[in-house]
């Protein structure tokens, strides 16, 4: 009987006491769930500021190799010209043809470490899209120069006799860079006149 009696306070302070220990349980879950909210919150800004710094890091970018490859054509369609001249006898023969091919130097750093960071999942793909296959045809025409580049110094003077054969082992590639270039400055002015969302 003493148990009974002792059981039945319990019961009573139990019953007494459960508003109070399901408000603090209650309390303690909310506060858990605001907590996360304001983390996930917190990570989305994160992720929203680095997209946007990743973002103008390309544009940058895309700014700089615009102007290299403008200040190239220039010197491209000039040596696509004296070579044309050279291979057709329209320009005057002269005892030694001139190639100054300059290197253009275009960078994709900050493209490479917006994707190595996965950073371009915020990035508005079609933009994004639009700005990989910029970077792809920048790889083209740095794997057309370069290959340029090793051909003109591959040539030996005892191997060539005439401006007219070096001309023409020169000219078909020089052409296709030249393409390239142009093709290049018309991408670069597209994707920076229309940034992204």
């Amino acid at each position: 009987m003493t148990d009974a009696i002792a059981r039945v306070p319990l019961r009573e302070r139990l019953r007494e006491k459960l508003p109070e220990i399901l408000i603090e349980a209650g309390s303690i879950v909310i506060a858990l769930l605001l907590a996360f909210a304001v983390n996930a919150w917190n990570e989305r800004r994160q992720e929203s500021e680095r997209a946007e710094a990743a973002r103008s890091a390309i544009l940058a970018e895309l700014r700089a190799n615009q102007q290299e490859i403008d200040s190239a054509r220039g010197t491209l369609k000039d040596i696509v010209a004296t070579l044309q001249g050279a291979l057709d006898g329209s320009k005057p023969a002269t005892h030694e043809l001139n190639v100054n091919l300059g290197i253009s130097l275009l960078s994709s750093a900050a493209w490479r470490t917006t994707l190595a960071t996965q950073t371009s999942q915020r990035i508005d793909f079609a933009w994004i899209t639009r700005v990989a296959k910029l970077y792809e045809l920048q790889d083209n025409f740095l794997r057309v120069q370069n290959a340029a580049v090793d051909q003109l110094a591959a040539l030996s003077p005892g191997e060539v006799d005439s401006g007219r054969q070096v001309a023409s082992l020169l000219l078909p590639r020089l052409r296709t860079l030249v393409q390239l270039a142009d093709g290049l400055a018309a991408s670069y002015a597209e994707i920076l006149a229309a940034p992204p969302r």
